[in-house]
């Protein structure tokens, strides 16, 4: 399978986004601005990019500490992967444009699926 140099950027970006409080915090609103204004497109997918997102942002606060290096930074290059317009699949491209972002969102789910599911049962922990 070839090497898709959008997402070796992707992740790139994130270990440097990841290293910096303030740059981390701009991912985070940054995908949940980006995914409110494409949550008719997105379908299932939006929920999936809130808890991606929540996830870091209660990471990079403070409030939720207990995710590993590799799962924070497989989860940061999939929210900079979906907001890179130029990728594999531009998102100007009208139909087609988010399917890579969804296939590489799906990934970096199944890739930390037990340190999400910590973290949400964190989270519902934390409504009681």
């Amino acid at each position: 399978m070839p090497v898709n140099p959008f997402r070796l950027e992707a992740r790139r970006r994130a270990g440097r986004i990841l290293r910096s409080a303030t740059a981390t915090r701009w991912l985070v609103q940054a995908v949940f601005n980006r995914s409110d204004r494409l949550k008719g497109r997105l379908g299932e997918t939006f929920s999936d990019l809130i808890l991606l997102a929540s996830l870091l942002r209660d990471w990079v606060t403070g409030r939720y500490k207990n995710v590993p290096w590799g799962s924070l930074l497989t989860i940061a290059a999939a929210l900079v992967y979906f907001l890179m317009p130029l990728d594999a699949i531009p998102d100007l491209v009208v139909a087609l444009g988010l399917m890579d972002d969804v296939a590489v969102i799906s990934r970096a789910l199944t890739l930390t699926r037990s340190d999400l599911e910590r973290y949400q049962q964190w989270r519902n922990e934390q409504e009681r």
